[in-house]
């Protein structure tokens, strides 16, 4: 009987714990006016602007019962410490506790951005930063700017700027910064309490969030001169981009019967392949911007093949592999299948053709072997024929791509007749063309619309004007090299944008920032409205100004 008792006191006891725990839970009341109220710091340890701290946790109490989310995202701690600490959370605020001592004569600030929400609303408390120094003095110097994507042209929400100590042998992907922050919706920050002395200055992307650039992934941008900071600035301008410098490499390879397979882990501008052995020669083709096909023309299967691989990256840099192929012998379904041969005539059937550049393209999915340009025929509205000679027919390295230019261009309102006979084209596996048969007005010229503009070149600066449609895409490009107006002419009615690259090593294009060289990114100036062009229109007054820098 005894025993019975014991145990039922004992459960009845448990029960009782339980439920004064779950009395003393912190839940958020129903009903009621709705919280449009932040928390409101009330008190921290140390206190806002102490000296001589010698502590190693930091506390901050509120006038409401609170939420911590997502500390260790949200806190900024400079100058930057290893996350090396514990938190412990209370119903109206929360204590942080370091495992090693604070740097001696240093200032400190803690910024809580959005970590802090009342329990109700999640409202989140507004300017929680706790600055306080180690030593007798408190820094105060401040950095200021703006961080905005220079592809993009707009501000650049959650950027880490981060501010370096300044060093000859600076690596930020293995560094992190000593001071940093994160930037705005327009892109602006601050970084404040900073130390007089001599320091760089990057903005990244840190999408791996661990304040380390990875040049595969984020976007960068850097002030290139050192800064010898003794008073606050403000007004800096730092433009970020993608700039993938690292090396080409051959990621994975695949062999089939009919065809070896090399995969890069980026694209590739060019490839040359030279066989070790020049009887061993057989076709291959740079198939998508990472991709090479070696076409086994040979049938060999036991042979293996030595090659040179030469990889012509964006850069232009040159990457040398040694690579062997092999074929695997005719066997499973699957390791003996042939690529299909497709092939798209631009402009297409019944399309209008661009009076800017009367032809056409033709692209295939393997190279041509043989073409017999002779039973090509082109008739105009006249149904006159148009006389075309093989010059009149430009080839693609990897003989994918044909460009038919017409000789005698038709009058606008006309049109073209198309006709290619069957086997007119021959891969290099044997796969033959089908007929083709398409007629192709000519858009009218009042169909068409203009877009000109000046451009103030005093230095005589080679530029670059592109027009982009509205997904972004270049449409058009010009090259200027002094003062003078650029005018886009035949453009259809449709949305537009502009913009100028200051192609400072006049090779044609746009280039990214390289970090290791402290190079920036090539400068581009932007129209910043969008452009609606319709139809006989004549659009002026887009003018850009180059600056001499």
């Amino acid at each position: 009987m005894k025993v019975i008792n014991i145990v039922l006191i004992t459960f009845l006891g448990f029960l009782f714990i339980e439920a004064l725990f779950s009395c003393a839970q912190v839940v958020a009341p129903t009903g009621g006016k709705k919280d449009t109220l932040a928390p409101k710091l009330v008190m921290s340890v140390p206190a806002n602007q102490s000296k001589n701290y010698k502590g190693k946790s930091i506390e901050i109490q509120f006038d409401e019962y609170i939420n911590v989310d997502n500390l260790q995202q949200q806190l900024l701690i400079t100058p930057s410490t290893e996350p090396f600490f514990t938190t412990k959370a209370m119903p109206k605020g929360v204590r942080i506790t370091f495992e090693d001592s604070f740097q001696p004569n240093t200032t400190y600030s803690f910024n809580f951005r959005e970590a802090i929400k009342d329990i109700t609303e999640r409202n989140p408390a507004k300017n929680v930063r706790i600055v306080f120094s180690t030593g007798g003095i408190i820094d105060s110097l401040s950095i200021e700017g703006n961080v905005e994507d220079i592809v993009e042209n707009k501000g650049l929400l959650d950027a880490t700027v981060g501010v370096y100590r300044y060093s000859d042998t600076l690596k930020i992907n293995k560094m992190k910064p000593y001071y940093f922050t994160k930037t705005d919706s327009t892109g602006n920050f601050k970084i404040e309490n900073v130390a007089a002395g001599k320091y760089r200055i990057y903005a990244i992307t840190d999408v791996n969030s661990n304040l380390l650039y990875d040049e595969t992934k984020e976007k960068i941008g850097f002030i290139t001169d050192t800064l010898e900071l003794n008073k606050s600035i403000s007004g800096l301008k730092i433009k970020v981009a993608k700039a993938d410098n690292s090396p080409v490499k051959v990621s994975k390879t695949r062999t089939t019967s009919n065809y070896y397979f090399i995969e890069l882990n980026k694209g590739a501008k060019k490839i040359d392949i030279k066989f070790e052995n020049p009887q061993d020669s057989i076709p291959y083709q740079l198939v998508e911007k990472n991709m090479i096909r070696v076409y086994n023309l040979k049938k060999v299967s036991q042979d293996t093949i030595k090659i040179a691989l030469t990889v012509t990256d964006s850069l232009d840099r040159k990457f040398d592999f040694k690579q062997k192929i092999k074929f695997k012998a005719k066997g499973k379904k699957e390791d003996s299948f042939v690529e299909e041969f497709r092939y798209e005539v631009s402009p297409q059937n019944n399309q209008q053709a661009d009076l800017k550049e009367v032809g056409y393209t033709i692209k295939f999915s393997k190279p041509i072997g043989t073409f017999d340009w002779k039973k090509i025929k082109i008739l105009n509205d006249t149904l006159k024929k148009v006389d075309i000679l093989e010059k009149h027919f430009t080839w693609n390295v990897d003989k994918t791509e044909v460009l038919l230019k017409i000789p005698e261009a038709p009058k606008p309102k006309e049109f073209l007749a198309l006709e290619i006979p069957v086997n007119t084209f021959q891969s290099i596996e044997g796969d033959t063309n089908k007929i083709v048969k398409q007629l192709n007005p000519l858009r009218d010229p009042e169909n068409y619309g203009l877009i000109e503009g000046q451009i103030n070149n005093p230095q005589g600066k080679q530029c670059i004007v592109q027009i982009l449609n509205d997904k972004k895409e270049v449409v058009r490009e010009l090259i200027h090299t002094k003062t003078g107006k650029y005018t886009f002419d035949f453009l259809t009615p449709g949305v537009y944008l502009i913009r100028l690259i200051v192609d400072t090593n006049k090779n044609g294009r746009w280039d990214a920032a390289i970090v290791d060289k402290n190079t920036p990114a090539e400068e581009i100036l932007h129209i910043k409205d969008k452009i609606k062009l319709k139809q006989n229109f004549e659009l002026s007054g887009f003018d850009f100004k180059i600056e001499d820098k």
